[in-house]
């Protein structure tokens, strides 16, 4: 790991740059499909050309900060997030967020992460809206977006295809007087 101590640093994940190294467990969870099933990916094995995509995307956008998630006592990679479409103008962000160790589901590492990043996205970026859609039957994310103060503001009908079917796309937001209404402090 480059940085040791991290970027943003919670109890229980450390946001740090997404690495080079960081590639082969990314493809590796894309091509899972438990990972994938509310995902738009997923639908063919990860290409060579995809990767590379990613690798420019994390480390070359302008409009994008990637993070690689790191378990903050073992150290290990269990997902990337990161603010993308970044609208410097109009101050507005999209949140993403991928936790691909199964291992790790389930253990507030994404509520954390997702704390980190809307801390620096307001704080330090200086944006007034965090945007995201999630795939209206991943329940147990859009509990957790709900109890970290998003608000849900329609849906896009039919939005995926995946699994066989279409599902609707929840799209959800906070804004910054909303964060910190809601008692958020800065975090890391």
């Amino acid at each position: 790991m480059a940085n040791e101590r991290g970027f943003l640093i919670g109890k229980k994940v450390v946001l740090r740059a997404f690495e080079r190294g960081d590639l082969a467990a990314y493809a590796r969870w894309l091509d899972d499909p438990r990972v994938t099933e509310f995902l738009e990916m997923g639908w063919r094995p990860m290409r060579e050309s995809d990767v590379d995509a990613w690798w420019k995307l994390a480390n070359e956008a302008q409009d994008a900060v990637v993070f690689a998630m790191v378990d903050a006592k073992r150290r290990d990679l269990v997902g990337v997030c990161g603010l993308y479409a970044i609208s410097w103008t109009a101050r507005r962000a999209q949140f993403n967020i991928l936790i691909g160790e199964t291992r790790a589901w389930d253990k507030g590492y994404g509520t954390e992460a997702l704390g980190l990043l809307v801390d620096y996205g307001f704080g330090v970026l200086n944006l007034n809206s965090i945007q995201l859609g999630v795939n209206a039957a991943n329940a147990r994310a859009i509990r957790s977006y709900e109890k970290a103060g998003f608000r849900r503001e329609g849906a896009r009908r039919d939005f995926v295809y995946r699994n066989g079917r279409y599902y609707d796309s929840v799209m959800m937001s906070v804004l910054r007087r909303e964060w910190r209404g809601a008692g958020r402090t800065k975090t890391g």
